[in-house]
């Protein structure tokens, strides 16, 4: 019973401090590993490209194409990486807004067979329409909102692991 106090207890206090990092830090930690991982992809390009140039090895053009591609995403990434972050909930949002135009359909065709719940179905589809809309006119925005709620959740969740130990604890004396 002993490691099980100790493991809860230090979960708690990871997810805690998970939590507040996430809530005081937001995108600003998503910047820093872009940018570490944009400077990981510059050095695996200049290999490749000292493979395809200085050792000559290949005859084939992957190791040159790759190494351009690599240089070119690990330069965007390096240095500007709010925009490269950006990217991600804009392509989020245009998926959100195309599923949300099937819900759309499927809701009518639920509609015609008499369905009487389609009215819900139809606030489910009007919600994933507004989040992809938001996703798409307020990328970085979003992105700080849902760490906030990521962290505000696993704060809620240390100190759950918290209380729950010591009920547990509480109930064993």
């Amino acid at each position: 019973m002993k490691e099980t106090k100790t493991e809860a207890i230090s979960s708690a206090i990871l997810c805690i401090l998970s939590g507040l990092v996430l809530c005081i830090f937001n995108v600003s930690i998503l910047t820093t590993i872009t940018r570490v991982i944009g400077c990981i992809f510059l050095v695996i390009a200049i290999l490749f490209l000292y493979t395809y140039f200085k050792k000559r090895n290949s005859t084939t053009l992957t190791t040159l194409v790759l190494g351009i591609f690599l240089l070119s995403v690990g330069l965007y990434m390096s240095f500007d990486p709010r925009k490269f972050i950006s990217i991600v909930p804009i392509l989020v949002g245009i998926l959100l807004i195309i599923n949300s135009l099937s819900h759309f359909q499927k809701v009518l065709l639920l509609k015609d067979n008499g369905f009487e719940q389609w009215k819900v179905n139809l606030a489910g589809a009007i919600f994933i329409l507004v989040v992809g809309i938001v996703l798409l006119m307020k990328p970085v925005q979003s992105l700080n909102f849902i760490f906030s709620l990521t962290g505000s959740f696993l704060v809620l969740n240390g100190i759950l692991i918290f209380l729950n130990q010591y009920f547990i604890q509480k109930t064993n004396l």
